[in-house]
């Protein structure tokens, strides 16, 4: 890195004189330069900030979303279990059922031809 004030800044082009007006110029521009610079970070760090918070909300938001959406599964995953409780005890008690029905089927066609003939 270059010294704060340049051998030519401080000196005259034959580096024996010293010219003072040259190296507080010099030091001046520097200065700005750094002014500037420091400006422009600070203005980044600024919306760096701004973003972060965006980012924060979201997070946050998510967060909800989740926890609601984990909340609506276990409520899923127990009426799934109901359902599967109350169709295995409908399942039990259909093949009984459906015999009967066959045999009371069978029972009003013997009917319905006897009414025919």
């Amino acid at each position: 890195m270059p010294s704060l004030l340049g051998t030519r800044a401080i000196f005259g082009p034959d580096r024996e004189t010293f010219n003072p007006m040259q190296a507080m110029q010099t030091l001046m521009d520097r200065l700005e330069h750094l002014k500037g610079r420091v400006n422009s970070l600070l203005k980044e760090h600024k919306t760096v900030q701004a973003r972060v918070s965006e980012l924060e909300h979201g997070i946050r938001e998510h967060k909800r979303t989740e926890e609601v959406l984990q909340q609506r599964v276990a409520e899923l995953e127990k009426e799934n279990e109901v359902l599967r409780n109350t169709k295995a005890a409908h399942e039990a008690a259909v093949p009984g059922a459906k015999e009967r029905i066959d045999e009371l089927v069978q029972e009003i066609d013997r009917c319905l031809e006897l009414i025919q003939n």
